[in-house]
């Protein structure tokens, strides 16, 4: 019997399957495509996608396939420029937006999976049954193809990672909760276009036909158009039809150039549970919202990393029941808010008429002059990261309030240098479980004196320290950036607890230390099983 069982090897379905597998644990992963997908399906991507795909190895290989930090523009009627926007510099040490293209995502990973020792990817297999006990999950899969036959595969957890029309999710009983918008748009992925378009997606809110353009790189574009409701989309999606709506935009477009052209309506609903005993929902599966604000996917790998880290907890023995139902705390909450931002910023684009978009634009002028609100729209504050403070997480007291504001929130991560002069991202020292990050005026024996629970977390436990002359020793890192060690003066040590996925879990000082460890210790048992894997 396996541990995990994995329904789907899209981006999400193989993002959880590696980091189960490189964590030690054993992977089965079935997927009824035979090779990995080749449709340009999302193309946003988030900084901190890049940093779990740093984690498995291939973000700069990603990367070089990317269009790096991009924002966003608004046009209004006439072609009026209405904002535009740019994340806020990333805190975590990749660009907090970029436009990709997703098959080289999914190849990448497809790869990765395939040669992993601990991964058995299963292709041109579909799921048709989902039986599950106190012990383990049993999926009856099909093997399609010239002689189909059927088989029961059993592991002790299963993650539905099968998209938007999951089996998984059905098999399990639970219905998705939401809305569907009527408005239909026609996607169209074009290559060859010539690359004179400034880093940008453009949201053209006309009143006309909204249209949507995202550049990329290597003379990709996405244009997005909506649809009337007397056309035909069998009709608008012919080689000519492109054509004829893409050349204002492509001039010497040739049928070629054509990656591919769908209709799609947008859904936004969730899925009311995310976990079903032995099965958790990620993605598509656990959520399907708007393309409007490119969240999606990113979403989606969010999800797997999330019940991904707890899994391997679990069965290294070392994970409660609690642990395991804060999934679903965490990443509902995150994608309910993710599905109705998407939604707003869909409204914004879609408004058509005589009366709706001239009303948008002038309360698009109206919050311009206002600084707050202005500030807010044109770093795309609106786009909130994941908060997980009500999750696998301590409520900070008697720390520094600037320190406290960490917790729940992914760590920053500063260029660090170690004794020896090397230097590298945080990332690559905290290492692939839990850390514990010193802080402060103290040195020494301030790591020293931690309690023994954080040894047998398995916690890495690393002294930073802000001084770039200092000289640090074994356990010590130089903060270069002073991302973390510059934020706040501090009169005595403050310790920060770094989950696995690298939120913050916990800040604390001496005196609070045996507060934090009675908290945490509700989501960790005694570890009796798997040797944690570095």
């Amino acid at each position: 019997m396996t541990d995990v069982l994995v329904v789907g090897a899209g981006p999400v379905g193989l993002t959880a399957a590696l980091w189960l597998a490189d964590g030690g644990a054993s992977v089965v992963v079935v997927e009824t495509a035979t090779r990995p997908g080749d449709l340009p399906r999302a193309i946003s991507i988030a900084d901190e996608t890049f940093r779990i795909m740093e984690r498995l190895g291939i973000a700069d290989d990603l990367k070089a396939e990317s269009l790096l930090d991009t924002g966003s523009r608004y046009f209004g009627l006439n072609d009026r420029l209405l904002a535009s926007s740019k994340p806020v510099p990333s805190r975590i040490g990749h660009p907090a937006k970029s436009q990709f293209d997703q098959p080289v995502l999914e190849a990448l990973l497809w790869e990765r999976a395939v040669r992993h020792d601990r991964i058995e990817l299963l292709t041109g297999v579909t799921a048709v049954a989902i039986e599950q006990d106190d012990e383990s999950v049993a999926v009856t899969v099909r093997t399609e193809g010239g002689a189909a036959r059927t088989r029961v595969l059993r592991a002790s957890w299963l993650v539905g990672a099968d998209g938007g029309r999951s089996f998984t999710r059905d098999a399990l009983g639970v219905r998705l909760v939401g809305s569907t918008q009527q408005e239909r748009w026609i996607v169209i992925d074009l290559v060859n276009v010539p690359e004179v378009r400034a880093p940008y997606a453009e949201f053209h809110g006309n009143g006309r036909r909204p249209y949507v353009l995202v550049p990329g790189i290597k003379g990709r574009l996405r244009v997005e158009y909506m649809l009337f409701d007397d056309e035909d989309p069998d009709a608008m999606t012919t080689t000519e039809a492109i054509v004829d709506l893409a050349r204002p935009l492509h001039p010497g477009i040739v049928p070629e150039d054509i990656r591919r052209a769908v209709v799609y309506v947008a859904h936004q609903r969730i899925a009311e549970h995310y976990r079903a005993g032995r099965a958790f929902l990620v993605g598509d599966a656990a959520h399907l919202m708007p393309p409007f604000s490119g969240q999606g996917l990113n979403a989606g790998l969010r999800d797997a990393v999330n019940i991904a880290w707890k899994l391997l907890e679990v069965i290294r023995g070392g994970g409660t029941e609690r642990l395991l139902d804060s999934y679903e705390t965490e990443r509902r909450a995150h994608g309910a808010k993710m599905v109705t931002i998407s939604r707003r910023t869909g409204a914004v684009v879609m408004a058509t008429g005589r009366v709706r978009p001239r009303l948008r634009d002038a309360a698009f002028r109206t919050v311009s002059v206002i600084p707050a609100i202005h500030r807010y729209l044109s770093s795309m504050r609106f786009i909130t990261p994941p908060d997980y403070s009500r999750g696998v997480a301590v409520r900070p007291r008697g720390v520094d309030h600037r320190l406290a504001a960490w917790v729940g929130r992914a760590v920053s991560q500063p260029l660090v240098s170690d004794a020896a002069g090397n230097r590298s991202g945080l990332d690559a020292r905290l290492g692939s479980g839990w850390a514990v990050l010193a802080i402060g005026p103290a040195r020494g024996d301030a790591v020293a004196a931690l309690d023994g629970y954080w040894t047998r977390l398995g916690a890495k436990l690393l002294r930073l320290v802000d001084d770039p002359a200092a000289a640090p020793t074994g356990a010590e890192l130089v903060d270069r950036t002073g991302s973390l060690t510059g934020v706040a003066e501090l009169a005595e040590t403050h310790y920060v607890v770094v989950r696995p996925d690298k939120y913050v879990a916990a800040v604390f000082t001496a005196a609070g230390e045996h507060r934090v460890v009675a908290a945490l210790q509700r989501f960790d048992a005694p570890r009796v099983s798997m040797r944690r894997a570095e």
